[in-house]
């Protein structure tokens, strides 16, 4: 097993342009001794007079091959940063990829398509079954995306399937089938102590017997295993190119999720980012610590509708208080057949046509309605979506 590279407890800041201003940090070990403290942890000192800015950051990275930078995956500022890295690498001329755990690598040719060209945004959601394997809101994601396709970087689907991963959850690693056995990684380290009692901890807050730990273990493995594989095999396959890597923090903080599992297919240790948060402290190690604000997404307009995806299409199943699709005539059972004029087929196309609508926008709705009397009829409807109304700073 390789040594865990050393982990260099200093560093950074990042100016993300518009909304944080600048936030220095170098970060120094306070020499009291843990014992010392009341906590029981060492605390961190921020001397801001000894930081480094992102681009200085970014600047020594030139020459790593790989870049980690974590993720908590609902916290915008976090993508923001990841963006920020991507566009410092990008301004270099060595060939640069986005591996992204945000799809699972069966839908790589999809991701190639989008890549190229050949399929716009919307396909490239419904085609990787996104609002059904991810789920986590499009928008936090959308500029990273969007920045890579603009400057022809290639992107690489690093996750397993959900399929197996389900299937190690239900019958374990060595209880699989040769068909699933054929969509392992190409191999495990079961040695990582550390890794294991990590896990541990986190387990331990949904109290279950030690044989659903294990199997929490071999998914987690699986997860990290796979990713790392295809982290690697971009690599080797292009041995003068680089790689950015973006990821939970579960799977890059203390380098014994991906990182490591790299290191030991390709010898390449990489260089780790990850903002700093208290609340993610178990998997806050990085060799660079980021403080930045927090960023919030602009609130979504809603309509305020449960909805109920079948064969036939997507319905009516309930409203929330005040709906404003309630107030302006949609009904209970309707059929949902266009949102300003996008077609509806399935829930992922309802998420595609809401991407970028705001509280207080207006928004056409066309309903199927069945009555035991009349038969089917179409209807119009036009109402402004409900939502949170974000406010301006003063």
């Amino acid at each position: 097993m390789l040594k865990r590279k050393t982990m260099k407890r200093a560093v950074s800041a990042n100016a993300l342009a518009g909304f944080i201003g600048v936030f220095m940090s170098a970060i120094l070990i306070s020499a009291v001794a843990a014992s010392e403290t009341t906590t029981g942890q060492t605390p961190i000192v921020v001397e801001t007079a000894k930081s480094a800015t992102l681009p200085e950051v970014m600047s020594r990275l030139k020459g790593e091959r790989v870049v980690y930078v974590g993720e908590t995956h609902t916290a915008y500022a976090d993508h923001l940063l990841q963006l920020d890295v991507l566009k410092a690498m990008a301004a270099d001329s060595t060939p640069l990829a986005v591996g992204v755990e945000w799809f699972q690598a069966r839908f790589q040719p999809v991701l190639d398509d989008y890549s190229a060209g050949r399929i716009d945004e919307a396909e490239l959601l419904r085609r990787t079954e996104y609002y059904d394997r991810w789920r986590f809101d499009y928008r936090l994601y959308r500029p990273i995306l969007q920045f890579a396709k603009d400057n022809g970087i290639p992107l690489v689907a690093l996750n397993a399937s959900r399929e197996l991963t389900n299937e190690i959850r239900r019958v374990g690693i060595d209880g699989l089938s040769q068909e699933f056995k054929q969509d392992l990684p190409d191999g495990y380290d079961f040695a990582d102590k550390a890794y294991a009692d990590r896990l541990r901890e986190m387990f331990k807050q949904h109290p279950a017997g030690d044989a659903q730990f294990d199997r929490f273990l071999e998914v987690q493995l699986t997860w990290d295993e796979m990713m790392a594989q295809r982290a690697a095999d971009y690599l080797k396959a292009n041995p003068d190119a680089r790689m950015l890597v973006l990821a939970g923090k579960g799977h890059i903080g203390g380098r014994s999720g991906i990182p490591n599992r790299v290191a030991r297919r390709t010898g390449i240790d990489g260089t780790v980012i990850g903002s700093f948060n208290p609340a993610t402290a178990m998997f806050g190690e990085a060799d660079f610590l980021v403080l930045i604000n927090d960023q919030p997404l602009p609130p979504p307009g809603l309509m305020q509708i449960m909805l109920d995806e079948r064969d036939e299409g997507v319905f009516v199943k309930d409203f929330s208080d005040g709906s404003p699709a309630e107030k302006a005539g949609v009904e209970k059972k309707d059929r949902i057949v266009k949102i300003n004029d996008i077609p509806i087929d399935h829930y992922a196309d309802v998420k595609i046509a809401m991407i970028d609508e705001l509280p207080g926008n207006e928004v056409s709705v066309t309903v199927e309605r069945d009555s035991l009397f009349r038969g089917k009829k179409t209807l119009s409807l036009s109402f402004k979506l409900g939502g949170e109304v974000m406010m301006s700073p003063h």
